[in-house]
């Protein structure tokens, strides 16, 4: 109810407008634009922009679309890590490749506040997912607004850590959900055996039920006392997990991202695209708590210290960070940028004050 009367005040509109402009400036994010607000022209009744001449991303035949799909993924993680305020209506209409080679986003009737705690809490469970450091995942649910603070060990203790773990291995792996479902398919053969899609699908859920089972049993339930462990199950789930509004935003519009991105690549991996505003992100921010997940994302996986190729990876996605973000004319490829410049070269002093 919030987001349609938000979209029909017009002063609200022109000003996340103007502020979505004046922000992308701000931050040297020159491939990405608003239209003009005609503030003599507007009022509470009416509100005009200029024209934007220009063509919808998802249909333009231009040679740089692919360049621009990554513009947009920077842009909407910059809105939703940076500056706080999340355009929730980037369906493929509100998306326009302009003459000169720019992105413009139309229509801020309807955007998401995204407040700075929240957005370290979301770095924070990328740097822990990077790193595969599953236990801290739990308090990450918690901080996320996924799971009531009272809830904390029941899901500790409820192996959702795996299946979430599951489900993100495929999701890197891009191809959207056409590939993941043949991953999936495969990796299920491979543990159940090359039988018939009615009997995988059989042996699949009687798996399930099992694992289920014993993590009821876990729980201290008697399962021979319960009719249906799976509806026993996703009762108690819904003790454990609740879903914030910020995240249909948030889904709905990088769901429509990843549209995009698949129109152009059937390989594209929105996860993997996202890495290289993520290595900016963590390493210009001074805050504690960035500090703290740039350090776990930068760090050995078994807890050796430092490691090299995660730091030179987080380095060379900063350098095709700011070049896709203020090039405008001549690319042609998505934001990872495999001839980016040598570590010392891209180097922030961000970067250099964290090794020291």
């Amino acid at each position: 109810g919030r987001g349609f009367v938000n979209e029909i005040d017009y002063y609200a509109e022109a000003n996340n407008t103007e502020q979505f402009s004046a922000a992308m400036r701000a931050r040297g994010l020159d491939a990405v634009i608003s239209p003009r607000v005609v503030r003599e022209l507007s009022g509470s009744n009416v509100l005009v922009t200029e024209w934007i001449d220009g063509t919808r991303l998802d249909v333009s035949a231009s040679p740089d679309v692919p360049r621009l799909c990554g513009v947009a993924l920077n842009a909407y993680l910059t809105m939703l890590l940076d500056t706080g305020v999340l355009h929730c209506d980037p369906h493929p209409g509100n998306l326009l490749r302009t003459r000169d080679g720019k992105l413009c986003i139309l229509d801020w009737g309807m955007t998401l506040r995204v407040p700075p705690k929240l957005q370290l809490s979301i770095l924070e469970f990328i740097a822990h997912i990077n790193t595969n450091n599953l236990d801290a995942v739990p308090n990450d649910f918690v901080n996320l607004g996924f799971t009531p603070p009272d809830q904390l060990e029941r899901v500790r203790n409820s192996g959702i850590t795996d299946g979430l773990s599951f489900m993100l291995r495929q999701l890197s792996e891009g191809g959207g959900a056409k590939k993941v479902q043949q991953r999936v398919k495969a990796e299920f053969i491979e543990r159940y055996g090359d039988v018939s899609d009615e009997e995988l699908r059989a042996r699949a859920r009687a798996d399930m039920i099992q694992r289920m089972e014993a993590q009821l049993e876990k729980e201290g339930v008697d399962v021979r006392g319960v009719s249906n462990v799976m509806e026993e199950m996703s009762r108690r789930n819904k003790e454990l997990f609740q879903l914030p509004t910020w995240v249909l935003y948030t889904v709905r519009a990088f769901s429509t991202l990843e549209g995009l991105g698949l129109s152009v690549d059937e390989n594209y991996a929105i996860l993997k695209e996202c890495f290289p505003y993520l290595a900016r992100r963590l390493l210009t921010d001074e805050s504690p708590r960035a500090r703290k997940a740039l350090q776990e994302m930068v760090s050995s996986k078994n807890g050796g210290g430092l490691d090299l190729d995660k730091l030179i990876e987080m380095s060379e996605g900063f350098s095709s960070y700011t070049v896709s973000t203020k090039r405008v004319v001549g690319a042609t490829s998505f934001v990872r940028n495999d001839n980016a410049l040598p570590i010392g070269d891209v180097a922030p002093p961000q970067l250099s004050h964290f090794l020291i």
